[in-house]
């Protein structure tokens, strides 16, 4: 597969341009006659339930497919109701901690499975979608967090590349390849983590710092906002044409929602 980021410009202007804090891609509108989508990756944190702004924070973006993470089963009765009508098809793998997941859309989804790699409590999860520009396969993850690697918080904190990335190459391991596909979560990691430039050696581009470089996804309440980190991504194959790609300031949950917006190739 080809970069996405090669084929919008020479390496040698990308390297410039991200030293220069600019943005590789500048949001366009789709291709004339083009059908078009919009994707989100929301972490709504544990105890979304009682936190409604979390949950009304979908509603507010209100894009075409919404995968989320740390879904627990009461956050599911919640979005149930609240989003009956919205999106017509949802399917839910809640779980009592953090490892619960959801996706919510306006096109029809199927179950390709959930995966469970040995490096972390979360899973991944593999699904279809029937869009108007065709079948889209997503990959909806939550790689372990720095601590919960194990009960030493320090060899746990040392281990966490090594184990990002055998999480991802497991995990993508079961997505078919030629098909447009979005690999896209809670990636605990930096856009310069391993598991990020595994998917980006095998041609994905993460959209997120394509557009906006640095800006964070994650953040807590500090003494000058120091606690921040772009850990939430949206990354997509060649299969798939970027148009626009940003972070929304929604609700109380430690992450924000990441929305992209997205055509097909062929067209």
């Amino acid at each position: 597969m080809r970069s996405f980021v090669r084929s919008v410009l020479p390496l040698s202007s990308i390297f410039a341009i991200t030293a220069c804090g600019e943005p590789l891609l500048r949001p366009r509108p789709p291709s004339e006659g083009a059908p078009h989508f919009t994707v989100m990756s929301y972490n709504i944190e544990i105890g979304g339930a009682g936190e409604p702004e979390n949950l009304d924070a979908i509603g507010t973006v209100d894009a075409d497919i919404v995968c989320l993470q740390e879904v627990t089963p009461e956050s599911e009765v919640e979005l149930r109701s609240l989003y009956a009508e919205r999106y017509p098809y949802q399917l839910f793998k809640p779980q009592g901690g953090a490892g619960g997941l959801a996706a919510l859309s306006r096109f029809p989804l199927e179950d390709r499975g959930l995966l469970q790699a040995a490096q972390g409590k979360h899973p991944s999860w593999h699904l279809e979608a029937q869009s108007p520009a065709g079948t889209l396969q997503l990959l909806n993850v939550h790689l372990r967090s720095l601590f919960s690697g194990g009960p030493n918080p320090l060899s746990s904190l040392l281990r966490t590349d090594s184990d990002h990335l055998a999480q991802i190459e497991f995990f993508s391991n079961e997505c078919e390849t030629e098909v447009p596909t979005i690999v896209l979560g809670d990636f605990n990691e930096e856009p310069d983590g391993d598991a990020v430039r595994f998917l980006e050696e095998r041609g994905f581009l993460n959209l997120l710092p394509a557009y906006h470089p640095g800006q964070p996804t994650w953040g807590v309440n500090s003494v000058g906002d120091q606690l921040r980190a772009t850990i939430d991504h949206i990354l997509i194959n060649d299969q798939l044409v970027p148009l626009n790609a940003w972070v929304e300031r929604l609700g109380s949950s430690d992450h924000m929602p990441v929305i992209a917006h997205l055509e097909p190739i062929a067209w």
